[in-house]
């Protein structure tokens, strides 16, 4: 099979999550983007930017804190989701479509610089958390969720490996961005401190199959691996079901599902 290249890869990556309806998933993990902006320590007035922010999970209670947003992602239809909900809550952020690996912003353009889990699928992380750097004023602080290898996604990724493409040389795990000694070495030469923080976001559902409805028929990346497997898209399903299985919390016929992330916070 012929390595994709870079601008190919991220084509493709757009087009995965332009696809579904991610705006059905991002209410679940809401609360991750809520806590992201008070370890950031948000007040009015700061410039904020929001890398990869999808529908604006961190941008809109980033925004409610009266701070300058911007949120900025690969996908166009996403952002129309993010617009279109600031617009009907009254708030003001500006939306910027662009590419993690390449921030269209002069450099120290942000007294923070966020991401709820959208930076961690861009390929080059050494080349993502540069540009986080760059464009953080020096004395600022870059605050981040990134699902841990060890949690849930990193199981449901090992489950589902066997299914997809390769992925190519220069593109990195994204549940690496999970490890503590991962986000210092991006960050080392440039950080004054780090602090980090584990938590878990938790999906209750009525039971562990209406979830799994409900996620392969929503959530991009899932429906992207549907259209392209056909048939073998029942096997890799079964896969992530036993995946859910495993880490469901209760036995009384439904779902509670903990999914541990890592908060980083890199102080500059």
């Amino acid at each position: 099979m012929p390595v994709l290249q870079l601008d190919e890869f991220k084509t493709r990556q757009r087009a995965t999550w332009e696809g579904g309806d991610y705006s059905a998933c991002s209410p679940y993990i809401a609360d991750v983007g809520e806590l992201v902006v008070t370890r950031a320590g948000i007040t009015p007035g700061m410039r904020v930017l929001d890398v990869a922010c999808g529908t604006g999970n961190a941008a809109w209670p980033a925004a409610r804190a009266g701070a300058h947003v911007t949120g900025l992602d690969l996908a166009a239809k996403l952002l129309e989701v993010g617009r279109a909900r600031a617009r009907a809550e009254g708030l003001e952020i500006e939306w910027r479509e662009g590419d993690a690996e390449h921030l269209p912003f002069e450099d120290g353009s942000f007294d923070r610089v966020l991401s709820t889990f959208g930076h961690m699928f861009a390929p080059r992380h050494q080349r993502t958390a540069q540009e986080m750097a760059r464009v953080c004023r020096r004395g600022g602080a870059i605050v981040t969720a990134t699902w841990t290898p060890e949690g849930v996604f990193g199981d449901l990724s090992k489950a589902a490996a066997p299914y997809m493409p390769p992925p190519p040389d220069y593109a990195s795990p994204p549940a690496l961005w999970g490890r503590e000694d991962h986000v210092r070495e991006l960050f080392g030469d440039v950080a004054t401190k780090f602090e980090f923080e584990r938590h878990v976001n938790r999906i209750e559902w009525e039971s562990l199959e209406s979830f799994a409805d409900f996620f392969m028929a929503h959530f991009p990346p899932m429906v992207t691996a549907k259209a392209m497997l056909g048939e073998r898209f029942s096997e890799m399903r079964a896969g992530v079901v036993d995946v859910w299985k495993r880490a469901n919390e209760v036995t009384d016929g439904s779902l509670r599902l903990p999914q541990e992330y890592l908060l980083s916070i890199v102080r500059l």
